[in-house]
């Protein structure tokens, strides 16, 4: 069988450490980039270089590494990403304060930004190479609008829709473009980001009444991989939270 080779984005996170571990076992070739060095780096059996992914030029030198090693990616998975709970306004030491305009920046550039220079570096090296390819965006639920995550559901929106967008531009190319979009899983991130009570309620508002395990998300991102008609499409994956 021929290398496949995937790239992640976000590897030091909970979830594309998880992606990658599963893929190893399916046989992939893993490469992965983040700001933050995963702990088992060395160890973990994938190839990792550090990058800003919020930054175009670094993204572009780091991914051009990994092109001269090996070639051009058969598949992308776009999972870096920065959660941020900020209303529009609220009071700050009685006063009526707005949202930060800095922290809006960066969380558009490391959700959707990020996700825009990954995926033009890639899909170029795919395209010369006359190689078929997928690419897979983690999105969220929270795209359809989550208050007090204004900036992060804009993101995860727009990611939505250049996911559309570039299924419709790149199909005829034989490269394929989908979108994961998680509800609420059990994860440190969603405890660090949800106040317990409030994920109390969102557990009982899930008709299945528990949070979603990473196992589930791989088994989603596998299915992305391996149907060679799934394109533009962004896959709901919440328990049946949204209905």
């Amino acid at each position: 069988m021929a290398e496949r080779r995937i790239l992640i984005t976000g590897i030091a996170g909970e979830i594309g450490r998880y992606l990658a571990g599963d893929l190893m076992k399916d046989g992939w070739t893993v490469c992965g980039l983040d700001v933050r060095t995963p702990p088992d780096a060395v160890t973990a059996g994938f190839s990792f270089l550090e990058c800003d992914l919020s930054n175009a030029a670094d993204t572009e030198a780091k991914i051009e590494t990994f092109h001269r090693q090996g070639g051009a990616f058969d598949a992308v998975i776009n999972c870096a990403g920065l959660i941020a709970n900020a209303p529009l306004v609220s009071f700050v030491d009685g006063k009526l304060a707005h949202h930060d305009a800095g922290l809006w920046d960066r969380v558009l550039s490391s959700c959707l930004s990020s996700a825009f220079y990954v995926t033009a570096c890639t899909v170029a090296r795919m395209v010369a190479s006359a190689r078929k390819g997928v690419i897979i965006n983690i999105s969220s639920v929270c795209s359809r609008g989550n208050p007090g995550q204004v900036a992060y559901s804009a993101a995860k929106a727009g990611m939505n829709g250049m996911t559309a967008a570039l299924a419709k531009e790149l199909g005829p190319m034989g490269i394929r473009v989908a979108a994961l979009a998680p509800g609420y899983f059990d994860t440190a991130s969603t405890r660090d980001h949800v106040a317990p009570a409030k994920l109390k309620q969102i557990t009982a508002a899930v008709p299945l009444r528990r949070l979603g395990r990473l196992e589930e998300a791989a088994a989603a991102i596998r299915f992305i991989l391996s149907n060679e008609y799934m394109n533009g499409k962004i896959i709901e994956l919440d328990g049946g939270l949204i209905l």
